[in-house]
């Protein structure tokens, strides 16, 4: 038993698979119906509540992007200062 094809479906298509799954109640039925498998369609949901915490000013789905990035601008501006200082050792022993 091999894996299926992906499908790219739309945002639109998704949000629709969420509403009848929530509506319906029955999640492994909705996903049957539509192809999907039910641990992608709980990583929609999830991804979902992510966007519209942000969307309405939550902290926890905005805040956490923010500071992920931060921490790695803060870790590539500390990689970028070591090359520096190695090339400028590297000059300095090769009488640049």
């Amino acid at each position: 038993m091999g894996r299926r094809e992906q499908v790219k479906r739309s945002a639109e298509e998704k949000w629709e698979i969420l509403q009848e799954g929530l509506k319906s109640g029955n999640i492994a039925e909705t996903c049957r119906k539509h192809g999907v498998a039910p641990n992608l369609w709980y990583r929609w949901r999830d991804e979902a509540e992510q966007g519209a915490k942000a969307a309405l000013g939550g902290r926890s789905a905005a805040g956490g992007a923010d500071e992920e990035q931060s921490k790695r601008v803060k870790q590539l501006e500390r990689a970028l200062g070591r090359k520096q200082l190695e090339i400028e050792i590297l000059k300095n022993v090769l009488g640049e």
